[in-house]
């Protein structure tokens, strides 16, 4: 494959499973309507999507300790502002995308990258923040 296809490939490639992705989800989508949705919604008890929302940003801030603790053990410093936008949206995309590896080392990458991190200290980052995720599974795992 000559350099100039192979410049166009991976944009176009994108570009179709993009796509194809949004006529599977025009058609999903179909069947479900807004003013159901919202009926469903306004159902749900307020004091169940309070405890939903606190729960939430709970498991936010813990999972913005795993970054805090990654970015001490690598002895860069990096404030906490900086550590929580980074964490927030490496596990927003990471929880929602799928790929957690993939997705949220990527917008690490990006974030830390431009806050002065090498690319192995990254790599050091999302290893320990996921060396300490799993680690929390089997603890609560093994305490149950």
């Amino acid at each position: 494959m000559n350099p100039t296809t192979r410049k166009y490939v991976g944009p176009l490639l994108s570009l179709i499973l993009f796509s194809a992705a949004l006529w599977v989800l025009y058609h999903e989508v179909q069947s479900v309507h807004l003013p159901h949705i919202l009926s469903e919604i306004s159902a749900i008890p307020t004091e169940r999507l309070r405890l939903a929302a606190i729960i939430a940003v709970l498991s936010y801030t813990i999972m913005t300790g795993y970054d805090y603790l990654a970015i001490r053990f690598i002895k860069h410093p990096v404030s906490f502002g900086r550590i929580a936008l980074a964490s927030f949206i490496g596990y927003a995309f990471s929880n929602n995308i799928g790929f957690s590896m993939l997705a949220g080392a990527s917008v690490r990458y990006r974030l830390y990258s431009n806050w002065g991190l090498s690319a192995l200290d990254i790599t050091k980052v999302v290893a320990f923040c996921t060396l300490t995720l799993w680690l929390g599974f089997f603890t609560l795992g093994g305490a149950c």
